[in-house]
């Protein structure tokens, strides 16, 4: 019977010849015990790691959420031939977006802050007028006549207002967003807005947690993806 050729430690049958099992075992086993008495220290590295790449996965989201909104602030301030119906209030922003070149990074640090991990225009004018009385004579839809805060996209921000100064706290809130949005959208989706979105959600770990329910709401279908970036539907 003719002998079987090949490599030595494979005419017994075996795969791995008994040095390298050895080998590997002995690797195997000290795997194990590595795990064993450091799993605490394993786990904390893997929570942080899963933590931070979701900061990460909500700036990137956060950055392409932002470059549309700063181009309809743009778009709602050219100049158009039915300009006079919503004009109003593009003189507060029109230095923003006049502006040129790539924001600084604390800028955009900053600009993160303001557009994702304040509260809302609604809920900060509120705060500011707090205990102001109410005016029943005001009317925020005349008030609103032939502005840009008269269009949909920030029009539910004036929902309650009941007075003028109320209002004009809205209007200065919404400048806020807006210059923050615009100075995102100077930087594109460059990595430089990246880390300092990321930074600014590592900063905030409420907007972290909400992120976080808004995406398991994602995944069970009772929320849009958009959502990561604009909140719930109250805060938007």
């Amino acid at each position: 019977m003719t002998a079987r050729r090949g490599l030595p430690w494979l005419r017994g049958g075996g795969i791995f010849p008994p040095v390298m099992m050895a080998t590997l075992t002995h690797t195997l086993a000290q795997m194990r015990d590595t795990v064993r008495r450091r799993w605490p220290a394993l786990l904390a590295l893997a929570l942080a790691t899963g933590w931070i790449s979701f900061a990460i996965m909500l700036s990137d989201e956060q950055g392409r959420f932002a470059l549309p909104r700063a181009y309809s602030v743009k778009m709602t301030c050219e100049d158009d031939p039915e300009a006079a119906l919503w004009h109003g209030g593009c003189e507060r922003v029109a230095a923003d977006i006049a502006k040129t070149g790539r924001p600084g990074f604390f800028d955009l640090y900053t600009a993160f802050v303001d557009a994702h991990h304040v509260a809302s225009p609604r809920e900060a004018a509120a705060a500011r007028v707090a205990g102001e009385p109410a005016d029943p004579a005001f009317d925020v839809r005349a008030l609103l006549v032939g502005q840009r805060y008269g269009l949909a996209l920030v029009a539910h921000e004036f929902e309650g207002a009941q007075s003028r100064p109320q209002a004009e706290a809205v209007m200065d809130e919404i400048d806020k967003r807006d210059r923050a949005l615009l100075t995102i959208g100077r930087a594109g989706l460059g990595y430089d807005a990246l880390i300092a979105g990321t930074l600014a959600n590592l900063a905030h770990p409420g907007a972290m947690i909400e992120g976080a329910s808004q995406y398991v709401a994602i995944l069970m279908g009772t929320a849009k993806r958009s959502d990561l970036a604009t909140g719930t539907p109250a805060k938007r």
